[in-house]
């Protein structure tokens, strides 16, 4: 069983999927850029705190510096620092601290500095005093920084999570209207009936992805239209056809039964083998019919000799044409290769002959000609020919000139189309050989492409 999933969810998923990553990519990137840039604004709120305690500090009262610690902003990070008073021996004395701080200088450089305290990393800036004596050091944990990025980072995510479900849900409502067409072809192939085809009728105008594929099948509905027109046309002509033997085979068993005179029941009695045999060449030419099968036959390709396969041919209906003093000739080249399948040449050429022969009159000409520079075969007869204008027709199945007489089942031809048609060959019907009255007969030419048949 062939598997089947939904093409709905797997667009939401795809879509999904694609957006939610280049929105972490997104976040990710806005996260570190605004993380780079907090620290710029956390630098300049160090810069700003040391200065303000080196002002507080020259003042001369430091334990004022101590209630900053108490009075920051809640969105500021909280600053540790230290002042010290260089004294008259060129050391320095602890004036204040944070409880932070340690009780030792916390760095020797000024400016900016980075290095571990109390096992976590620190990023202190220090400033001087000019002519007083004061230094302020003052630092910040970079842990600190960065618990409060997770927290930008947070109620970033945060509105992700709540808005790819919602995104979802938009999706699925977006991608389920756009795939309505879908739907609404599968409901229009699945209400077709069998029996009477008709193009698909999808309401309202398709997209472009779905037009071809309404398209293709408006095409393969009207083929299998077509296909099961001609089906039921053959049924019921080869209905038509095997009641009419039939009911003759009736009529004539009947008189047979009923005559007392021997002669009348002999001659019901042979046209009712002859109604038997009418019948057995219609049935054998219609299981001819049904064995064209084009993918079954073009796996049999060979080199076939034409020349032979027709000699073969005409030797097996010589006593047909024997039965009604017909003469049939060969005339061939010594060979004619062909490729192609062996079984629809021989079948092309013994329904070529037969046709010839069952409708040229008593004491007629049948001639099978082959050319194999032209890669053609014709065969042509006296009979009475068929005005040019109906033979096209000729070729359909049950068809018969009006004017013909012979006690064929129309099918000849048919099946020569049908063969012509599979093996890329052409098929034309010409004038045939000329007869005593003046008129022509009818020829059949069929011309192969160069190098095969099928």
């Amino acid at each position: 069983m062939r598997a089947v999933y939904s093409l709905r969810r797997r667009l939401v998923a795809l879509l999904i999927g694609v957006l939610a990553v280049f929105w972490g990519l997104s976040a990710l990137l806005a996260f570190r850029t605004a993380h780079a840039e907090a620290d710029a604004l956390f630098d300049a709120q160090m810069v700003q705190v040391a200065e303000t305690l080196l002002a507080i500090v020259a003042t001369g009262n430091p334990m004022v510096a101590g209630e900053m610690a108490e009075h920051q902003h809640d969105y500021q990070l909280p600053v540790a620092f230290q002042a010290w008073q260089q004294d008259a021996h060129g050391g320095w004395r602890l004036l204040v601290r944070s409880s932070e701080m340690p009780a030792e200088p916390v760095t020797a450089a000024p400016g900016f500095d980075e290095h571990d305290l109390n096992g976590e990393l620190w990023r202190f800036f220090t400033v001087d005093h000019d002519h007083s004596g004061y230094r302020v050091m003052v630092g910040q944990n970079h842990g600190a920084r960065y618990r409060l990025a997770g927290a930008f980072a947070l109620n970033l995510l945060l509105s992700i999570f709540i808005g790819v479900p919602l995104m979802a849900l938009g999706i699925w409502a977006v991608v389920g209207r756009a795939l309505r067409p879908v739907s609404a072809t599968a409901d229009a192939v699945s209400g077709l009936d069998p029996r009477r085809l008709a193009p698909v009728q999808v309401p309202g105008p398709l997209p472009a992805e779905i037009a071809p594929l309404v398209t293709s099948l408006d095409a393969l509905v009207a083929r299998v239209s077509e296909v099961l027109d001609n089906e039921r046309r053959f049924t019921a002509d080869a209905a038509h056809e095997l009641r009419t033997p039939l009911a003759a085979l009736k009529i004539q068993a009947q008189v047979a039964a009923r005559a007392g005179d021997p002669a009348t029941r002999g001659h019901a009695l042979a046209q009712v083998v002859s109604g038997v045999d009418r019948m057995s060449h219609l049935v054998e030419q219609l299981l001819t019919l049904a064995r064209l099968d084009p993918d079954a036959g073009r796996g049999a390709a060979e080199v076939v000799d034409l020349v032979e396969l027709a000699e073969g041919v005409c030797s097996a209906l010589i006593p047909q044409a024997l039965r009604r003093d017909q003469t049939l000739a060969l005339e061939a080249p010594a060979a004619c290769p062909l490729t192609g399948n062996r079984w629809w040449l021989a079948v092309l050429l013994r329904n070529l002959v037969d046709n010839a022969l069952r409708y040229s009159p008593e004491g007629g000409r049948v001639v099978v000609t082959l050319d194999a520079a032209g890669h053609s075969l014709r065969v042509a007869d006296d009979g009475p020919g068929i005005p040019p204008a109906q033979r096209a027709q000729m070729l359909t199945r049950f068809a018969r000139g009006a004017s013909v007489e012979g006690d064929g089942c129309g099918l000849g031809l048919s099946i020569v189309a049908r063969i012509v048609d599979i093996a890329g060959a052409t098929l034309t019907l010409e004038d045939g050989l000329p007869r005593g009255d003046g008129g022509v007969g009818l020829a059949a030419v069929v011309r192969f492409a160069p190098g095969g048949a099928g």
